[in-house]
C-alpha cells in the first residue's frame, strides 16, 4: 500500500513534470492570444484567467516544494509518528493553502468552460445547469476548506466524515459541471460543422472539436480517478489531487492554442509550422469585376503578425473589333453644319445585314456600304432593316 510519504514525493515529483508542460503550454497560449493586438480585439478575460491559473498552480507548487521539506527536514521527524504522522494532518496551514488553492482553479476553469458554452449558443437557458453546479461547487469549496480548519478538534484525517462528504461533494460538483458544459460546447459545434460542411472546402471545426472532446476527457478522467481513489480511501488520491493542479492549466491552454493553429492553417494554407513563416500564394478571381480579369497574389507572414506583399500580376483579355475592311459606297452622310461623317461611326452591323447610318432628318443622300467579301446592296434611307 502506498504511504503518505512515498505518495508525498510521488506527487511532487509528478506535478513538477506537468507544471514544466504547462508553463510552456502557456507561453505558446499567451503568444496567440496577445500577437497582432493592434490589427484585432484581445479576449482580456481570457488573458487574465490564463495568467490566474498558471500563478496557482505556481503557487501550488511552492507549497508542495515547502511541504516536502517541512515533512522529511524541519516538522515531520520530531513529531510522534515521524513524517508519516505530519504528512496525515490534514489541518496543517499548508495543506489548507493547497486545498484552497486547487479550489481556486477548479472554479476558474469550471467558469471559463461556462462562458466558452454560453458564448457558442448565445443562450443563458442553456448553460442554466452549469451554473447552478458551478454555484453548488461554489459552496462545497467554502465548506470542505471549513471543514479542514476545524478537523483537528477531532483529529481525523482527509477520510474523515467530517471532511469526506465535503471532498466527495466538491468532485462530483466539478466533474457533473465540467462535462456538462463540455458536452453542450462540443455538441454546438458538431452540429454547426455538419451543416456548414457542404458550403465549405475545408472543416476547421473538426480539430477543434477533437481538442475540446480530448481536453474534456483528460480532466474529467483524472476527476473520476481521484474520486474514485477517495471513495476506496486509497492513498493515491494525494498523488492525484497534485497533479490536477498543472492539469487544469494544461487544458485550458490546450483549446486556445489548438485553435490558433487551426485558424491560420484556414487563412494561410494547411502547411503552416510552428516557428516559421505561413507562405502562401492566392490565386483571386473578381466576380464583381470585368471578365477575363484575374490576379495572383503572394503573401508570406513575417514574426511580428504583418504581412510583406509581393508584386501584383494582372492580366487582361480585351476583345477588339475591328471594321476596316467595309467599304463605304455613295455618298457619305453630313451633320447639319455641313461636316461629313465617319459611316463607319454611324452605322450599325446586326446579325450581317448593312443598316444605313444618318446623322440627322436632314441627310436625304442616298448611300450605303458593304463588306469586300460581299456584293454591294444600296439602301434606302426611308427604311431599316432588323
Amino acid at each position: 500500500m502506498l504511504t503518505l510519504r512515498e505518495a508525498g514525493i510521488l506527487s511532487t515529483t509528478f506535478e513538477a513534470i506537468l507544471y514544466g508542460y504547462a508553463v510552456f503550454m502557456f507561453t505558446l497560449a499567451m503568444w496567440i492570444m496577445l500577437r497582432d493586438r493592434r490589427q484585432r480585439h484581445v479576449n482580456y478575460a481570457l488573458v487574465g484567467a490564463g495568467c490566474a491559473l498558471i500563478l496557482l498552480a505556481t503557487a501550488e507548487m511552492a507549497v508542495n516544494i515547502t511541504r516536502i521539506f517541512e515533512g522529511f527536514v524541519t516538522k515531520g521527524p520530531f513529531v510522534p509518528g515521524g513524517p508519516e504522522a505530519w504528512f496525515s494532518v490534514v489541518s496543517d496551514p499548508t495543506f489548507v493553502a493547497k486545498s484552497v488553492l486547487y479550489n481556486v482553479q477548479t472554479l476558474i476553469l469550471d467558469a471559463v468552460v461556462i462562458y466558452r458554452t454560453y458564448v457558442v449558443w448565445q443562450s443563458g437557458l442553456v448553460v442554466l445547469l452549469p451554473c447552478i453546479g458551478w454555484c453548488g461547487l461554489l459552496a462545497g469549496s467554502v465548506g470542505l476548506n471549513v471543514a479542514l480548519v476545524n478537523s483537528s478538534k477531532h483529529m481525523g484525517d482527509v477520510f474523515a466524515v467530517q471532511t469526506g462528504r465535503w471532498i466527495t461533494a466538491v468532485y462530483a460538483l466539478t466533474l457533473g459541471t465540467n462535462l456538462s458544459s463540455t458536452m453542450l460546447l462540443a455538441g454546438r459545434i458538431w452540429t454547426v460543422a455538419r451543416r456548414s460542411a457542404q458550403y465549405r472546402s475545408s472543416n476547421i471545426f473538426s480539430p477543434v472539436l477533437r481538442v475540446i472532446i480530448e481536453s474534456g476527457a483528460i480532466y474529467s478522467m483524472t476527476i473520476t480517478a481521484a474520486l474514485i481513489s477517495f471513495v476506496v480511501k486509497s492513498n493515491g488520491v494525494y498523488v492525484l489531487l497534485d497533479m490536477i493542479s498543472p492539469i487544469i492549466s494544461i487544458v485550458f491552454n490546450m483549446l486556445i492554442i489548438r485553435m490558433g493553429i487551426a485558424s491560420d492553417r484556414s487563412i494561410f494554407g494547411a502547411s503552416t509550422n510552428p516557428g516559421t513563416w505561413a507562405a502562401t500564394g492566392v490565386s483571386v478571381e473578381r466576380s464583381g469585376g470585368p471578365p477575363g480579369v484575374a490576379v495572383g497574389m503572394g503573401m508570406r507572414r513575417r514574426p511580428d503578425g504583418t504581412y510583406e506583399m509581393k508584386d501584383l500580376k494582372v492580366e487582361i483579355t480585351q476583345v477588339i473589333e475591328d471594321d476596316s475592311d467595309y467599304v463605304v459606297t455613295g455618298d457619305p452622310p453630313v451633320s447639319a453644319s455641313g461636316i461629313p461623317l465617319d459611316p463607319r461611326r454611324n452605322a450599325s452591323i446586326r446579325g450581317g445585314v448593312v443598316l444605313s447610318g444618318r446623322d440627322d432628318e436632314e441627310s436625304s443622300p442616298t448611300w450605303s456600304f458593304h463588306d469586300s467579301d460581299r456584293s454591294e446592296k444600296p439602301l434606302s434611307d426611308q427604311h431599316s432593316l432588323v
